[in-house]
């Protein structure tokens, strides 16, 4: 093995983001996650870290949560469900409210964990949901355990006051809930300061992103979104305001240095969105020397792929763990004092953290980390130069899936990491003080660190629909300033500030598709109130169409059964053609509300039949020739010997189906050579036994088609299917569809 003169260095940068949650005229937070995540999350990520000084880590703040962070600490932000808590008795519409939010944690990991919490819970569900059957008493109980358990686990063991009303268990009085409240607010005002005293002690970096987290590309040219995405659909007004980029970076450094005492040297582009006209932007101001992506714009930036073997290690690791100088033409000016240089986020590794290691036992989860690290300085095999590992993710939603909150998970971690003497955690800026830029990038690609592109923020119909309304209200501002200078300056800045509101990401994630899974939008409502602002303070009318919801037009499909008998041509050419227009489809979800996955290979399967046969089309992200594909079938009359798919052992984070699968066609798609295919019957625990049959096939690069008999699958028209869908690589398996159990559709006969 070669011999490294130079541990791995390892910079944990944790996102800390909340969207703006106050109502623009009552002034009321419409939502609780702010103060619920800062007596969890907040203080238990500082608490953890400080108790392992050996670690060091990067934590990214942005202004908008510090702004609402500052008024629950000097007790000027109520949010509806504190107003209830603070109420000694509640009407039935406030009990309907508190029996249906108060059990929002997970049941299994928290509620559950806790007996009185969990027999609150079992009433409810007893009572199914009806409110006038509880006493008030009930009410009170629930008021308060809900609050306590959205309280980090070593501050309620430590704090005598929480202690306590654990132990109480029950019974509690109006005087309780508000020492828990008080509670609260305390823990509140110490999230800043706690940050502050880290980072004063040189174990922890503070950075920001712009002020109310807009994706800076599409503020800069909404254009942008094509560089990544050619036919993707945008608004009929394009947004071109890099001023405002400006405008929102200019307000977030200037609140971190108020708050944290000095300005950030760290920029976490909101959503890691980037693009080389942003860079440009940024060259000679702010003070800033670095920046922060995802490998998929590393990738796009040079041309190359990051390519990884079936276990998800890097096979050509210099590329990715090394710092860039950003490509400028403008940062040659006077202030020019040192290249703006750039990360990219292992969106393997970070995603891992954010959604696999909640399944997994929390010491095994982080012995898997680490082994993983271990690989990559092993892979790197350079005794010359030293390598940055950046693993880059929310550093709040995730946790409340861990055991124990994920305290185990990180003090596992932080423990190992401690003692290893190959590795070496480092805030981004310790290490690039000590170990510049190597390399330029030829030109920044544009895109976010969700499947390297914008889509997430635009090009559905909702989504651009709520540019163009933004558009139009910043349009009128504008014209009012320019025609009507007697216009008070206080009240023009704040009309700016709406506008500058009503730029953050938030709004339009939650208009896109893939993360709204309801009927009804929570944020739209919020979102036209805020450019409805912008005409009101000026003295006019709001718009009519400002009145009307933006509504999603297909919301949450991930499932659609087929329409219509489906006989397809076996071409997988790149697009699926008209000949599977009445398939059903079935797509990942990459998204988990607030959190979601950088991307998947598989794109989209679409699944069909016709009385003789079943035909599937499925579409991935990438090319598809590495993998071999796996479509799993049960069948009513199939045999229960086999519970999951082949290679399952390999990856416990991809949970079996808990079906009997009765058959299995494998596919290797190849690489200049034909598709081979075999169907299999199971006749075993993950043992195949390969059967004739007339299976069809056929492949392209991110695409692959295959058609049977349904006899040949045990199948007749009125049954069934369950069907799961693998990709391995190396005899490992690394995606399934769905990504958790399997999905089922009837072979329904059509007219």
């Amino acid at each position: 093995m070669t011999h490294l003169a130079y541990p791995l260095y390892v910079a944990f940068v944790w996102h800390m983001h909340q969207p703006i949650y106050k109502h623009s005229t009552t002034g009321e937070y419409t939502l609780p996650w702010v103060r619920l995540h800062a007596t969890k999350e907040y203080t238990q990520m500082a608490q953890v870290l400080a108790d392992y000084p050996a670690i060091h880590a990067t934590f990214n703040f942005t202004p908008c949560l510090v702004e609402q962070l500052q008024e629950y600490a000097a007790g000027q932000a109520v949010d509806k469900a504190l107003a209830v808590t603070l109420k000694d008795t509640h009407s039935l519409e406030e009990r309907e409210f508190i029996l249906s939010f108060f059990f929002s944690l997970n049941w299994d990991k928290v509620v559950r964990r806790q007996p009185r919490y969990a027999r609150l819970l079992q009433l409810r569900e007893a009572a199914q949901g009806d409110a006038a059957l509880f006493s008030e008493q009930y009410f009170r109980d629930l008021i308060a355990w809900f609050n306590l358990a959205w309280s980090d686990v070593g501050v309620s063991q430590r704090d005598p006051v929480l202690r306590r009303l654990l132990e109480k268990g029950q019974g509690f009085s109006s005087e309780d809930i508000r020492a828990i409240a008080d509670k609260q607010r305390e823990l509140i005002g110490r999230v800043v300061p706690l940050y502050r005293q880290l980072a004063a002690a040189g174990q922890v970096e503070l950075t920001t992103s712009p002020y109310y987290h807009p994706i800076l590309p599409l503020l800069v040219d909404s254009r942008a979104a094509w560089e990544a995405s050619p036919t993707l659909p945008l608004p009929s007004a394009l947004f071109i305001h890099a001023e405002d980029a400006a405008e929102q970076l200019r307000r977030a450094i200037e609140s971190h240095a108020r708050h944290f005492g000095e300005r950030p040297r760290g920029l976490w582009p909101s959503e890691g969105a980037v693009s080389q006209a942003l860079v440009d932007l940024l060259a000679d101001r702010y003070g800033l020397t670095w920046l922060g992506s995802d490998e998929d714009i590393l990738a796009r930036s040079l041309g190359a792929s990051i390519q990884r073997d079936g276990y998800g290690h890097v096979t050509n690791p210099r590329l990715l763990y090394q710092p860039y100088i950003c490509p400028t033409s403008t940062r040659t000016g006077p202030g020019y004092k040192s290249p703006l240089a750039i990360v990219f986020r292992d969106h393997v590794l970070s995603d891992r953290i954010g959604f696999v290691y909640q399944h997994m036992d929390s010491r095994s989860a982080a012995e898997d980390l680490v082994h993983r690290l271990q690989r990559i300085r092993e892979n790197l095999a350079d005794a010359q130069n030293p390598y940055l590992v950046a693993i880059i993710l929310d550093g709040e939603n995730c946790w409340g899936e861990y055991e124990n909150n994920g305290d185990d998970f990180l003090r596992h971690l932080y423990g190992l990491l401690s003692s290893a003497p190959d590795l070496r955690t480092a805030t981004v800026s310790e290490y690039l003080a000590q170990f510049p830029p190597r390399q330029s990038l030829p030109r920044l690609a544009a895109g976010s660190w969700i499947g390297g592109n914008l889509e997430t923020w635009i090009g559905e119909e909702a989504q651009n629909q709520a540019w163009e309304y933004l558009a139009q209200a910043r349009e009128m501002l504008v014209t009012s300033q320019q025609e009507h200078s007697e216009v008070d300056m206080a009240v023009l800045e704040q009309a700016w500030q709406e506008v500058y509101v009503a730029e953050g990401s938030d709004w339009f994630w939650w208009y896109y598709s893939h993360n709204n899974h309801r009927p009804e939008n929570l944020f739209d409502r919020e979102f036209r109130a805020h450019l409805g602002n912008v005409y009101r303070l000026l003295g006019l009318p709001a718009p009519a169409w400002l009145a009307r919801p933006i509504v999603l037009s297909g919301a949450g499909v991930y499932q659609r059964p087929p329409s219509a008998y489906v006989i397809p041509a076996l071409t997988a050419a790149s697009t699926a053609g008209p000949e599977w227009a009445a398939a059903g489809h079935l797509e990942p979800q990459t998204s988990a509300g607030a959190m979601q996955r950088a991307g998947t290979v598989l794109h989209r399967l679409y699944y069909g039949y016709d009385p003789q046969a079943l035909a599937l089309r499925l579409e991935a992200n990438e090319d598809l020739s590495p993998y071999g594909v796996g479509v799993y079938f049960s069948s009513p009359r199939g045999e229960r010997v086999n519970q999951r798919p082949r290679y399952a052992a390999t990856n416990p984070a991809l949970a079996s189906p808990g079906i009997g699968l009765a058959r299995e066609v494998a596919v290797l798609a190849g690489q200049g050579h034909p598709p081979q295919a075999q169907l299999s019957h199971a006749s075993g625990l993950e043992t195949w036994q390969p059967v004739a049959s007339s299976l069809r096939v056929a492949a392209g690069p991110r695409a692959l088609e295959f058609s049977l008999p349904l006899s040949d699958l045990g199948l007749q028209l009125g049954d069934q299917v369950g069907l799961v869908v693998t990709l391995a690589r190396d005899e490992v398996l690394v995606e399934a569809l769905p990504q958790v159990g399997y999905f089922s559709f009837t072979l329904a006969e059509f007219k």
